[in-house]
């Protein structure tokens, strides 16, 4: 059995590589990690990234799990090939160092601090637990995208908004069809009565819906192109969500179920972007 990696085991992935496989890890065999300042995470991180700052690393390595396929990035690649090699010695097995940071990441970044787990999160929810959260969040988006459309005034902007809504509809199906799918259509339509009662406060990403319409307010959203970006960052921050709360569940059902619940959003993610390019490209011509 393998205890640790060596040096030399440790793989210099591009930026490219690195996007190649987020992309493609359905089930998060991958734990991306940032080991920067909080300053520099805020400024812009990678979707999904977990913050411990290199100087934090060896007293916090135990929030990692040892097995796991680790991908570490920082700035430049200088301060990650450390945090690698320290891992190594620690007893990890398999790790990655992103080659030339942040420097060379040239895709999609989000900024700010990452919402803490909502209240209705503690870490120790069983697959059923996360999934009814899952669902809450899902119902928390529609409501803020029918909020957003009654305090904005462009017609083509409000139809974007309400075509959202609708989408958050059927995103909330797909987690229907996966709750019955687990646990009986019997109990589904039981739960599927308590869905008017569900308390909304929090949408996808654990925002608070209070806190993303005051800040959209603050920008005037003007046409179609600024409303699919908005549906666009708020799948970021729920892809980024799920990702990161994941990896703080100690149970590996719902590890798993997070991890897939953050690929279906990377779905929706790619739904926005060709909606956008569309978009760009109509109003080009």
């Amino acid at each position: 059995m393998k205890v640790s990696c060596s040096i030399d085991e440790i793989k210099r992935l591009s930026p490219k590589t690195l996007k190649e496989i987020l992309e493609k890890d359905e089930k998060g065999e991958y734990l991306l990690l940032d080991v920067r300042q909080p300053e520099e995470y805020r400024a812009g991180h990678i979707p999904g990234a977990m913050l411990i700052p290199l100087g934090e690393l060896e007293a916090r390595h135990g929030e990692l799990e040892k097995n796991q396929k680790i991908i570490i990035y920082c700035r430049s690649g200088h301060r990650s090939m450390g945090a690698a090699i320290l891992l190594c010695g620690l007893g990890f097995t398999v790790v990655h160092s992103m080659d030339g940071g942040m420097l060379n990441w040239s895709y999609e970044t989000l900024t700010g601090f990452p919402e803490g787990k909502p209240d209705l999160l503690t870490g120790k929810q069983d697959v059923e637990d996360v999934l009814k959260i899952a669902l809450r969040l899902e119902k928390g988006s529609q409501d803020f995208y029918m909020q957003v459309v009654k305090k904005i005034v462009s017609p083509i902007a409000i139809k974007v908004f309400q075509r959202l809504a609708i989408a958050e509809e059927k995103h909330m199906d797909e987690i229907f069809h996966r709750y019955a799918t687990i646990f009986g259509q019997d109990r589904l339509t039981t739960f599927r009565r308590l869905k008017p009662d569900w308390n909304t406060q929090f949408l996808e990403g654990g925002v608070e819906i209070s806190k993303a319409l005051f800040e959209l307010r603050a920008a005037d959203v003007r046409d179609e192109l600024e409303a699919l970006e908005v549906g666009l960052e708020n799948e970021y921050f729920s892809y980024d969500f799920y990702k990161r709360i994941a990896g703080m569940m100690s149970n590996v059902a719902t590890r798993t179920l997070l991890h897939e619940l953050a690929w279906a959003e990377r779905r929706h993610i790619d739904w926005l972007l060709i909606e956008i390019n569309r978009t760009v490209k109509e109003n080009s011509s």
